[in-house]
């Protein structure tokens, strides 16, 4: 070691540290999966990838989530063959942003919803042209759920602890368009909505509720303290999924309940906030392997070892088809063999 460093060395090291960090910035941007393929990414067009579905052999995506990708013509609606990787412009973003972070895509068996510039707008999966389903009480940011005839979304804004919020709605509106109203009224921050035959459900900052969707008051599944957290909604036929955090815990854990009600169980101690894949025995999910990389993990609906799959950088996106996980890391669509 040398004891008096020259102040040549000195600026070396400055510029080494600079380079270190960014080059920490630049990892997160190039995401290193190993074990999955790449569907598609930048070379098709695609960027900054904040909404995922997934219908049979495509992939719907909303891209480009600021000005930059506008001006590029990056942003918008595409459709990805999941088979061989084209990318389809199904709506080019030139009028509207889409929405930026997660929540504002939907399917059904006819339709692609979407959340533009606080309207929500619908568009065949056969093509056509985008039409507005609804423009009236659309937040910028949004989490949107539809069913046989309606369309549900609240405006989740971006809420952070310790900031004063107001209570706000769950709206519903026709799928063939028409005024929003008010579905469950007076809501802290509500957001992650999933729904069933019969029920709505969603979180807030610290409890998961349900409401009838053919009215009523709604039901608390589950509370948790004012100094606890509950996030990242999902489900499956009979249980409730969602990620934990405890009073005093900087970490995550993902959680299981039934609809019902009744006793949690931790299937995983630590998970990254994100979206989960949930098939007949597995969930799918993200946890931080080190501060440039996730991990895609499994474990067993019923608990047990959680299996570290692959490592790499994600966004938080994820689906599935029967035999494959697909996510999104940056600008890049991926898949995963279960």
């Amino acid at each position: 070691m040398n004891e008096h460093a020259h102040p040549s060395d000195l600026s070396c090291a400055i510029v080494l540290l600079f380079l270190v960090v960014m080059g920490c910035r630049e990892s997160a941007k190039q995401p290193d999966w190993t074990k999955a393929k790449k569907i598609a990414g930048f070379e098709q067009k695609l960027a900054h990838i904040s909404g995922l579905v997934i219908d049979e052999k495509v992939a719907y995506l909303t891209v480009g989530g600021n000005l930059a990708d506008q001006r590029r013509g990056l942003g918008g609606l595409r459709k990805v063959a999941l088979d061989w990787g084209e990318v389809t412009i199904l709506d080019d973003g030139k009028k509207d942003l889409p929405q930026s972070d997660l929540g504002g895509l939907a399917i059904d068996e006819k339709f692609i919803y979407w959340n533009v510039g606080g309207k929500i707008l619908r568009l065949a999966k056969e093509r056509g042209q985008p039409e507005t389903i609804v423009s009236e009480d659309v937040g910028i940011g949004i989490d949107l759920a539809v069913d046989n005839e309606k369309i549900y979304w609240a405006n989740h804004s971006y809420y952070s602890p310790n900031t004063p919020t107001k209570p706000s709605p769950i709206y519903v509106a026709s799928k063939k368009g028409g005024k929003a109203e008010i579905f469950a009224d007076q809501q802290k921050v509500p957001h992650d909505i999933v729904l069933d035959e019969k029920f709505l459900y969603w979180v807030t900052p610290t409890a998961i509720l349900k409401q009838a969707k053919s009215g009523g008051l709604p039901q608390v599944v589950f509370q948790a303290t004012d100094k606890e957290g509950v996030d990242e909604l999902a489900q499956d036929g009979e249980n409730l999924f969602f990620a934990f955090r405890g009073a005093g815990e900087s970490r995550w854990a993902l959680r299981k309940i039934s609809k019902q009600g009744g006793e949690p169980k931790t299937l995983a101690k630590t998970v990254t906030l994100g979206q989960v894949a949930i098939d007949d025995a597995n969930i799918y999910f993200f946890d931080e392997h080190n501060l440039n990389k996730d991990a895609l993990c499994r474990v067993s609906k019923n608990g047990g070892e959680v299996a570290r799959l692959d490592t790499g950088y994600s966004s938080g996106l994820i689906a599935q088809s029967k035999t494959l996980i697909y996510f999104a890391a940056g600008d890049d669509l991926y898949s995963f063999p279960k």
